[in-house]
């Protein structure tokens, strides 16, 4: 009793003092209206804490006020710092070292029911026989109907020895199936998957960098070597969000030579430190392509960056999300774990560009210096080795130019109500002998089944201008525009309905890729997936032509 009411006067005392000894041993005390402006903001600070606690109308958990404003500090600051306790130290595991103690699947929610989305090849999950599509509807006899997927991950992860009983509901079954499962440590790997995508040219796909990123990129790639000779390489960071720092060194260092810079780091209160490949690269010569998409960020920027301005390769997509901040976790509460995670410093490539995308700066009360925002170095031009122009403000734009069909409505709407994955689910259950086969192919039928599963289930969406033309319409009542004006829109909205009808005959293609990377998915896990979409991948392609044509990369990079 008495620790949770003291605990928020000495944590509100303490971030006080953190953030005093920080401006005190930054310089800036030296600097007379600084040092003020720091005395004044502290002041305050502890006068509204204060006063509010005191004299407030209702009754204010005083915890929660101090919590509040440490968000309220943070908030005004960039996305990544972060004031966190608990919940988040076991998700910084996750990400750092690629592994928890839970039973190894991956769930989502399908119609608001909690869904095993897929379980992961020899984890207690896949052993026990949970299949993609079983509704988790109960977790250690707790009801799963109002639990939001967040809380059933936390109450499915523990400590890996214990236990854990869920009740599913399986497709084509009428009783529940029981389950008691013991939680073991699972590992989350790096490289979803490595292969020769056409001979000799070895295809990877790293999905995150934890500690042991370069350590599997490299065993996958002896595992080919084994297979064939690899004389061309394509690494493939789309989506990949990055990780650790020390790994994108690691993982550049397989391709770039020793002594190289590959990224250094700098802020107002850290020094400058440099990061340099220290070992022999596994394969210092081999063609290189790199894909990244809008989803690369933090590490996968730098690997991209590294081999951009190092013209070691050259990089395929679409520009990079532009994350180009460091962070470092201090404790605020060590007993009850609560930590403030605090951008203290930027990336920099070789070039010398900052990867970060400078768009968090928008209270000028709070930022003293915007001399690095885009709007000033948006157009400012680096130069990479071979004195190839590469420009400022932000991500890692492509050598390379390679866009994707973008999503429509009806693609959107198909995906996010789960019809690719439910009809997956039941045509399975209702074809056991499918799950035998090594290759699986979407035919006529099948997609005229999908079709008819699709009317039954009656998808609702909007085509493209539907929701403009129907507010212009609202409008156009509530004005009493004229009838004619009145008609030609209903007329339109008519149209549009009869355009709705004919969205499955024009994304016929894309349905059947979507249907075929679904069941591989179902069948053959993620590895399934990947190998199915690889199949119709705009980047991919053009990642292999440019590849084998050497004049062409050369040029690319400026090769003289």
């Amino acid at each position: 009793m008495h620790r949770k009411k003291i605990w928020p006067q000495v944590a509100f005392i303490s971030l006080l003092l953190i953030v005093s000894f920080w401006f005190l041993n930054s310089g800036l005390a030296g600097n007379e209206q600084i040092y003020f402006k720091l005395d004044k903001g502290l002041f305050y600070l502890k006068q509204v804490y204060e006063t509010v606690s005191r004299h407030y109308v209702d009754e204010v958990d005083p915890e929660g006020l101090s919590k509040s404003a440490i968000r309220g500090i943070v908030k005004e600051l960039d996305p990544y710092t972060v004031f966190f306790e608990k919940k988040g130290s076991e998700r910084l595991q996750m990400i750092t070292k690629g592994k928890y103690g839970g039973l190894g699947m991956e769930i989502g929610k399908q119609e608001g029911k909690i869904t095993v989305i897929s379980p992961i090849d020899n984890t207690p999950a896949q052993r026990a026989g949970i299949r993609a599509g079983d509704v988790i509807t109960k977790i250690d006899g707790q009801s799963t109907r109002e639990m939001s997927l967040e809380d059933a991950s936390l109450k499915l992860r523990g400590r890996a020895g214990t236990q854990v009983t869920i009740e599913i509901q399986r497709p084509g079954f009428d009783e529940p199936i029981t389950l008691t499962l013991t939680r073991e440590e699972i590992i989350i790997k790096d490289v979803s998957y490595s292969g020769f995508v056409e001979p000799g040219t070895a295809f990877f796909r790293l999905t995150s960098f934890s500690d042991k990123a370069a350590s599997e990129l490299k065993e996958a790639i002896q595992e080919l070597q084994e297979e064939g000779k690899i004389e061309r390489v394509i690494l493939d960071l789309r989506g990949n969000p990055g990780g650790l720092l020390a790994s994108a060194v690691e993982v550049a260092n397989i391709f770039i030579s020793k002594g190289e810079l590959i990224v250094r780091t700098h802020g107002v209160h850290e020094r400058e430190t440099k990061f340099i490949t220290t070992d022999d690269p596994l394969l210092p010569d081999v063609p290189l392509a790199v894909l990244v998409n809008k989803g690369s960020a933090s590490a996968s920027e730098i690997v991209a960056g590294a081999v951009q301005d190092l013209d070691r390769g050259i990089i395929l997509g679409t520009p990079t999300f532009g994350k180009g901040l460091v962070q470092q976790v201090f404790p605020i509460d060590k007993i009850d774990d609560a930590y403030l995670k605090i951008t203290t410093a930027k990336y920099y490539v070789p070039s010398g560009r900052c990867i970060q995308k400078e768009d968090y700066k928008k209270n000028k009360d709070v930022f003293l210096d915007l001399s690095d925002s885009t709007e000033f170095n948006n157009h400012k031009q680096y130069y990479t080795r071979n004195g190839r122009v590469v420009y400022g403000g932000g991500g890692i734009k492509p050598d390379v130019e390679v866009k994707k069909n973008g999503n429509t409505h009806y693609f959107l709407a198909l995906w996010a109500k789960g019809f690719f994955f439910r009809f997956a689910v039941d045509y399975l259950a209702a074809h056991p002998e499918l799950q035998a086969m090594d290759y699986f192919s979407v035919s006529d039928q099948m997609l005229e089944e999908f079709r008819n599963y699709v009317d039954q289930h009656e998808l609702e969406f909007e085509i493209e201008g539907e929701q403009e033309l129907k507010d212009f319409l609202s409008t156009a009542k509530k004005e009493q525009y004229s009838p004619e004006i009145l008609d030609l829109t209903t007329v339109a909205l008519q149209k549009l309905e009869m355009e709705k009808a004919k969205q499955f005959d024009r994304y016929r293609q894309r349905i059947r890729e979507a249907l075929e990377a679904e069941f591989a998915e179902k069948l053959h896990g993620s590895h399934g997936r990947i190998a199915a979409t690889l199949k119709y991948d705009p980047v991919l392609k053009e990642a292999l032509t440019v590849l084998k044509d050497q004049n062409q990369y050369r040029e690319i990079l400026a090769v003289k």
